[in-house]
């Protein structure tokens, strides 16, 4: 800590700002204040901080304070910034810059128990980043999938976006039950196990058909695919009518939820998969 502590007054005098110590603790005050006089001796050149420099700083100062490690540059942030093309991935509205607006870009760290790394970083909107908090993956999901109440600070469809978002760079730190958790929307998992049917030539829908071939003569699930695709053609203006209107697929659909509970520790890795890997990476 003592390193950032340094580098906190090195640019405090590279960029011509007031050196205000009382906000560090007292171990770390003279590690700034060599910082500050390191740059002085050398006469570096003084400029003003761009919008990434001034972000580092701001992410050292917190960091002193929460003990926490910062090994990220300038340069990292702009890289960073630039894969988002300038929108929030979760909002996708374009970012803002120092209009103390839920929009501005903010630096959230993936894995809240590491600091700011290379490997740990994401340039999401100041309102994502307050809606992630100290999420893990597991709560994030079930809130991408679960109807946001209208204190959230994102809507429905943008908790969905976030759990595919970080599904790929973050990893569960709990176990995920979400066969169970499914089973307490029973709407939402009916509907799943439609889409599974419909795109039964998707590489992760053929995964769970397979597995769920298990335990399901075959037959009956050609059935129920054929069934689905053609409702679905003539069902296109009613997603009530596409499942419930029908008995025999409605009551194929309920058995195959009965067995996918019955056996939820296979399909959960498999369900999680299907609903929020990239259909890049497939």
């Amino acid at each position: 800590m003592s390193e950032i502590a340094f580098e906190i007054g090195f640019d405090h005098y590279r960029f011509n700002l007031p050196l205000d110590i009382s906000r560090f603790y007292d171990n770390y005050r003279n590690h700034v204040r060599d910082g500050y006089t390191a740059a002085e001796t050398l006469k570096v050149t003084r400029k003003k901080p761009d919008r990434f420099e001034k972000k580092l700083m701001g992410i050292r100062d917190r960091a002193l304070v929460k003990g926490l490690e910062v090994s990220i540059s300038a340069n990292d942030l702009r890289e960073r910034y630039k894969e988002t093309k300038g929108f929030c991935p979760i909002t996708l509205v374009p970012f803002t810059f120092a209009e103390n607006d839920s929009t501005d870009w903010s630096v959230d760290r993936v894995d809240n128990s590491r600091g700011y790394c290379r490997d740990n970083i994401v340039i999401v909107s100041v309102v994502a980043n307050q809606a992630k908090s100290n999420l893990d993956l597991s709560a994030i999901i079930k809130q991408g999938l679960m109807p946001s109440n209208t204190e959230s600070f994102l809507t429905d469809l943008e908790w969905l976006r976030m759990a595919r978002f970080y599904y790929p760079i973050m990893t569960f730190t709990r176990p995920l039950s979400l066969c169970l958790f499914l089973s307490d929307y029973q709407i939402l998992f009916d509907y799943i196990v439609i889409t599974l049917l419909h795109k039964s030539e998707n590489k992760r829908a053929k995964a769970i058909l397979k597995k769920l071939n298990k335990y399901v003569a075959s037959d009956t699930l050609y059935k129920a695919a054929k069934l689905t695709k053609k409702r679905i053609h003539h069902c296109s203006d009613s997603k009530e009518n596409l499942l419930y209107g029908s008995p025999k697929l409605y009551s194929w659909v309920k058995s195959f939820i009965e067995t996918i509970n019955a056996h939820s520790t296979e399909f959960d890795p498999l369900f999680i998969k299907y609903l929020f890997a990239s259909s890049s990476s497939q």
